[in-house]
């Protein structure tokens, strides 16, 4: 990934991110919100890493943006509300999911280079983040539809969107190489949120649906429901 990055950088071949439409990216998503002092240190990171990217690019790793997808529900719809008939429903199966899971833990070890973006790197420190997201999955029946046929194999939050050309490439893609090991801490998640996105002229940020609580569901639970399975 890093690599696809950097060529794409070097060679101005980036995907340019373009404000979300109707029937686009940017839908309605389950999501983990990371809080301070995650979120400060995350926040940090993107300013820094905002200088050699230049002017034009989505801040994403702020405080109004950042957050890690579990799983993407629909296509980009503005004027999305909690009592629309698909949120009502989504709300409720998060919430049973979060229910019976045990609250996530991440590693956040390095940023990497994508061709749309820079992204920091999260390690589950154990399986509930994967069990959340399989749980959830189960919740939504029909109306996890949108990515029924795909499951998320890594964890990552984008820390900056390339929306414009990079200023300094060989400067961001240094600044990266050198940041691949970063150690930004171990974040523990005890809840989960049902999200919109709306553009506030430069760049997506959160708007909160719905939220739920993990439940703290015991190991030994857990395994006799993975047995049961």
């Amino acid at each position: 990934m890093f690599e696809q990055g950097r060529d794409a950088v070097m060679t101005g071949a980036h995907f340019v991110d373009l404000p979300p439409v109707a029937g686009g990216r940017w839908g309605m998503s389950a999501a983990l919100v990371p809080d301070n002092p995650v979120a400060d240190r995350l926040a940090h990171v993107t300013a820094e890493l905002s200088l050699p990217a230049g002017p034009g690019h989505w801040p994403t790793g702020n405080q109004d943006a950042i957050h890690l997808t579990v799983r993407a529900l629909d296509v980009h719809r503005p004027g999305l509300s909690g009592a629309d008939p698909l949120v009502v429903r989504c709300a409720a199966a998060l919430a049973r999911a979060a229910a019976k899971s045990r609250p996530v833990r991440f590693r956040l070890d390095g940023v990497t280079l994508t061709p749309s973006g820079v992204m920091v790197c999260a390690y589950p420190v154990d399986g509930a983040a994967d069990d959340f997201a399989d749980r959830l999955g189960v919740e939504l029946g029909e109306d996890g539809w949108f990515e029924a046929a795909y499951r998320r194999d890594i964890w990552y939050a984008t820390l900056l969107h390339f929306a414009a050309e990079v200023r300094e490439p060989a400067r961001l893609v240094e600044w990266v190489s050198q940041r691949r090991s970063l150690d930004l801490g171990v974040v523990e998640l005890d809840g989960t949120q049902l999200l919109a996105f709306r553009y506030n002229g430069c760049q997506p940020v959160r708007l909160a649906l719905a939220q739920a609580p993990l439940g703290g569901v015991p190991m030994e639970e857990v395994a006799v429901g993975r047995h049961a399975r």
